[in-house]
């Protein structure tokens, strides 16, 4: 087998063991039942300190019933909870959960949970190599 063989081969098992660990980390969240899409919405609440249906409504693009019934559904699933605005009781905003806001640092648990998986299959010595490698990669 070549370098480029063995060079190929050895990015898909690294790509097998990233599908591994997201998916991992998705059931350990219980997150399944979300599309793409509503992840990517989730991810428009991130760096908000709350926001209002109708701004969130403005952001996605989508209209105000549809954002209303996408938060219920949020709310449901324990992703984003409602908050009033201390002046005016008609608004409130909606916020991230615990749980959300593990939800939008997905990709960023999964690289730690792949971390952790590799530093049990690889000695210290073959880890510091993968960093040495890994850190020529631009």
């Amino acid at each position: 087998m070549d370098c480029n063989s063995k060079l190929c081969g050895g990015i898909g098992k690294l790509m097998k063991l990233k599908g591994s660990c997201y998916f991992t980390v998705v059931d350990d969240l219980g997150i399944s039942e979300l599309s793409l899409r509503q992840l990517d919405y989730l991810k428009k609440f991130n760096g908000n300190d709350g926001v209002t249906t109708s701004h969130l409504a403005e952001i996605l693009d989508l209209s105000k019933p549809t954002v209303t019934e996408m938060v219920k559904k949020f709310v449901k699933m324990d992703l984003v909870y409602k908050q009033s605005c201390a002046t005016d009781g008609r608004v409130y905003y909606v916020k991230l959960t615990e749980k959300g806001q593990n939800i939008v640092n997905l990709e960023m648990m999964t690289w730690t949970y792949m971390a952790k998986k590799l530093r049990s299959q690889l000695d210290d010595k073959d880890l510091e190599t993968l960093v040495q490698i890994l850190e020529k990669i631009e």
